[in-house]
């Protein structure tokens, strides 16, 4: 399960939630980009937000990690 502070590299590009002149948009990650857990909640199907391209943005906890491997190394 996905832990605050866990940087995972994208291997399948997922969906990613931003937020673009106020509103929410709906972008996709591409393979290699970094995303780090920045705030839960980090169980089930739930969204989490994420460190994504200097923005935050929030993810499927389920998306991550089935298209994401986690960054060996980094803080967990």
């Amino acid at each position: 399960m996905p832990k605050i502070a866990q940087r995972f590299r994208i291997k399948t590009p997922i969906i990613a939630i931003v937020k673009n002149n106020g509103l929410h948009t709906s972008m996709f990650t591409a393979v290699g980009d970094i995303v780090t857990i920045t705030c839960g909640p980090l169980d089930g199907v739930r969204m989490v937000e994420v460190t994504w391209r200097d923005q935050t943005a929030l993810m499927f906890t389920t998306e991550i990690r089935e298209h994401a491997e986690l960054i060996e190394g980094a803080p967990s």
